[in-house]
């Protein structure tokens, strides 16, 4: 892993410090580059550090910044490169050298394991300029999330199957253990930072001036795809006798106690969030199980199914501020999953896996590791019905 930092003295800033040293810091803030760091806006030209990376099309857009595909004309590879706000007048919430070292890191220490989008290079402006943006370089994984695909097949009125949940989600739990057995939280898990790599797009070519890109609606083979997971701007590494910071950037994926504004945490509130991608691709809707406006909403939602007993049985639930436990609604107390997701959509073993990681008691929640070793992930005997299944599946197109 590589991080750039372009600055004004020699010795690094203290956040610096915390670096490994596996990482290679290269100090190179010339006068062109001060003036180039203003130039990362939407839109603008990249600052003179990043010539070597021919910007192609934006991939998406988050709360810190934004993702491009591009070209490396050094190493003739495309690639993703996230654009993080040094300001925060261009609407993105400002990162600052801590922030694009944490998350560097985090990637950075993830290096080889499948299931996680692959860290290439930072390039951080130490500058402290008001203006100086940072980047950080990734493999290029596909135009395509999950979300996305989601969206699509209910469009083209193409459920996910049990087997193809179940597909998924051994790679995204094989991913998110061996990331939580590194001390890595990832604390944002959502469809949209999970990433679809169907082995379609050529990573070595060099798109031509003016054709026209892939479109992104085509085919996918679903049997086939890698499912990446992405988007570790708000990842953490856990630390001996380290308190995890409040989580204050809450989603429908956010687990329970999260948000009840706890600091008790650990690496099941990830597990939390795949469960949630789990109900979404089960349900069939494209939409997210627990959405709501505001944090008050969504725990209205989330209690509503998975009810409160697990929650007030927790050994943190005590510590908890008065205002916070008195926003749980009071007359849901038991779960309500199973009549969500009855067995004729979802089987006992496979139920086994989404109320473990859907378990509102961080406590008793499945981790990644255990969630793997339950039956639904052992091998399956096919048996008549899984053969004419699979061969239904050979004529149909996956889409």
């Amino acid at each position: 892993m590589y991080i750039y930092i372009r600055q004004l003295v020699v010795s690094p800033p203290p956040c610096l410090n915390l670096l490994p040293a596996s990482l290679a810091i290269q100090s190179a803030c010339t006068g062109t580059d001060a003036m180039a760091a203003s130039a990362g806006k939407k839109g603008a030209a990249w600052p003179a550090t990043m010539a070597r990376y021919e910007r192609l099309e934006k991939l998406g857009t988050g709360i810190n910044g934004e993702v491009f595909k591009a070209w490396d004309t050094q190493d003739n590879l495309i690639v993703s490169v996230k654009r993080l706000s040094g300001s925060g007048d261009d609407g993105f919430i400002i990162s600052g050298i801590p922030e694009v070292a944490r998350e560097s890191m985090c990637l950075g220490a993830c290096r080889g394991i499948p299931s996680i989008v692959q860290h290439r290079r930072t390039y951080a402006d130490a500058c402290q300029s008001e203006t100086g943006d940072s980047f950080i370089v990734m493999d290029y994984v596909g135009r395509l999330n999950l979300r996305g695909y989601m969206q699509r097949r209910v469009t083209r009125r193409r459920p996910f199957s049990e087997d193809d949940v179940r597909r998924i989600m051994k790679q995204l739990l094989e991913g998110a253990k061996a990331m939580h057995g590194l001390g890595i939280l990832h604390l944002d898990i959502k469809p949209e930072n999970v990433l679809l790599d169907d082995g379609t797009e050529d990573r070595k070519e060099r798109p031509k001036k003016g054709a026209i890109e892939a479109d992104v609606r085509g085919e996918v083979k679903g049997d086939r795809v890698v499912y990446k997971i992405g988007g570790f701007g708000m990842s953490q590494k856990k630390g001996p006798g380290k308190s995890p910071p409040e989580v204050t950037i809450l989603t429908p994926y956010s687990a329970p106690e999260l948000l009840l504004h706890s600091r008790e945490y650990d690496d099941r509130v990830d597990t939390w969030g795949l469960g949630c991608i789990m109900a979404d691709l089960l349900s069939g809707t494209g939409a997210s199980m627990f959405d709501g406006e505001s944090d008050i909403e969504m725990m209205a939602k989330v209690f509503g199914i998975v009810g409160t007993e697990g929650i007030k049985e927790w050994s943190g639930y005590s510590g908890l501020a008065a205002d916070r436990k008195s926003k749980l609604p009071g007359k849901e107390g038991a779960s309500r999953l199973r009549h969500k997701f009855p067995s004729r959509k979802l089987s006992s073993a496979g139920f086994e896996v989404l109320s473990g990681l859907l378990e509102s008691n961080p406590e008793k929640r499945l981790t990644a590791a255990d969630a793997l070793k339950k039956p639904w992930f052992g091998k399956r005997r096919r048996g008549f019905a899984g053969f004419f299944k699979s061969c239904i599946v050979g004529v149909l197109p996956e889409i």
